[in-house]
């Protein structure tokens, strides 16, 4: 029987496109967009989707507990994911030490892969020191040492960008465009000066957690990532989400921002700081924790594609008394007896349909049931807890709608970059 080809010009018409969806393996959708596509999709089949899933989220299992996935399905590389992760196993004079980390980076990748490849060896340093001569370190230190290495990288970015210009700001002012744009030209990406500027208008969230032998278990928040608990019992898995989200659908973060600027309207704008930043604690985003001449008179004279000199000026009205965004994280310190486990995830495991219309609450109910289930069976299917959750969060046994999300044919990102890592503790 001859085979049957369907060739897709470069602009699909909606002939070729309702042709396509005849093919049993094709289908359109909208991707939930009313009014717009139809864009096609390849429907996966077993085995085919999981391999798929495995391999487009980079499913890794570490020997020491660890599951690991990470997904941004739009192949274009200026969709490329912001998210990174940090899994490291630590010899320290006390034992070894597990640290995890979720890093969810935004406007540019440049803040996030400096945060990754500087916040653990700094925070590894610190903890060798303490140690060095004490083998019982206090869990209080631990949760100081966290705290500062946070706070201190944050200011590192500012201070490195700030120690280029005039300390005086009225000299600032007065310095020249062409002198601004001369000191931070890209130069073909040579210029330190200009790497440091780029670096410090950037921003990341994250989500750290950090185990030690006795038992110990320290989680450390900074923006809208997630940590999450759950441990096993005879009934079954429970737990609850360890952390709050930092941005101003938290009434109490909303409460803070409005009472640290009062009498300020652009404070809080569009459900963003400023109108601009879902996230009201970060590292980075240095702009938005000076004074607005920086603003108005240097980012505005950057050469970089995320925000536009008139955009900046404009910002830059609204910033009267930074900061507006908080580089101080949350740090939890818990002593837990096992079997439990600890998810780490950016804030892409909330953005499908899949889970549109729940409650947090419930929503994170059923993450806990579904990783405990798997890490129940350890199935040969899912044997990658990660794995397990980002398939329920992108359809589940809704095969249709999970090959919509892997292989949808867009041309620009239809879902946030979601990484998530899961550390079992005491769990066979």
């Amino acid at each position: 029987m001859p085979s049957h080809i369907v060739s897709l010009p470069a602009a699909t018409s909606s002939e070729n496109l309702q042709a396509l969806a005849e093919v049993s393996d094709f289908g359109l959708t909208d991707m939930g967009y009313q009014g717009q596509g139809p864009w096609a999709y390849r429907i996966l089949r077993e085995p085919l989707l999981t391999e798929e899933l495995t391999r487009m989220s980079a499913a890794k299992a570490y020997p020491f507990g660890i599951d690991v996935v990470s997904l941004q399905p739009c192949p274009l590389h200026i969709s490329r994911s912001q998210d990174r992760h940090v899994v490291e196993q630590w010899d320290l004079p006390n034992g070894k030490w597990i640290f995890n980390g979720v890093f969810d980076g935004h406007l540019n990748h440049d803040t996030v892969d400096f945060v990754i490849h500087t916040l653990p060896s700094d925070i590894k340093k610190a903890l060798q020191f303490a140690t060095s001569n004490n083998m019982c370190i206090n869990p209080s230190q631990v949760s100081d040492i966290l705290r500062s290495s946070v706070q201190q990288i944050d200011k590192s970015i500012s201070s490195h960008f700030l120690d280029l210009l005039p300390k005086d700001l009225e000299a600032l002012n007065c310095l020249a465009d062409r002198d601004i744009q001369h000191l931070f030209a890209k130069e073909g990406g040579g210029n330190l000066s200009y790497e440091v500027a780029i670096r410090s208008l950037g921003g990341t969230t994250l989500a750290l957690s950090l185990t030690d032998a006795q038992g110990n278990l320290w989680v450390v928040n900074l923006g809208d990532c997630r940590a999450v608990f759950g441990r096993r019992h005879e009934e079954g898995w429970s737990g609850y989400q360890l952390t709050s989200v930092h941005n101003l659908n938290n009434a109490e973060e909303l409460s803070r921002l409005v009472s640290e600027h009062p009498d300020e309207q652009h404070a809080v704008q569009d459900g963003r700081v400023i109108g601009f930043l879902e996230p009201t604690r970060a590292i980075g985003d240095t702009w938005l924790k000076i004074p607005g001449v920086y603003a108005s008179r240097v980012y505005s004279n950057l050469k970089q594609p995320w925000i536009s000199p008139t955009r900046f000026k404009a910002y830059a009205q609204r910033i009267l008394t930074p900061p507006y965004v908080s580089n101080i994280p949350d740090v939890y310190h818990y002593v837990l007896d096992p079997p439990y486990f600890v998810l780490l995830a950016s804030d892409g495991l909330l953005s499908t349909e899949r889970y549109a219309g729940i409650r947090d609450e419930e929503v994170v109910n059923h993450w806990i049931n579904i990783i405990g289930q798997a890490l129940d069976s350890r199935s040969t299917t899912f044997s990658n807890a990660a794995l397990c959750l980002l398939r329920d969060m992108i359809g589940g046994n809704d095969t249709d709608m999970a090959s919509r999300y892997l292989t949808v044919e867009m041309e620009e990102r239809w879902m946030d970059d979601t990484t998530i890592v899961i550390q079992r503790v005491g769990c066979a």
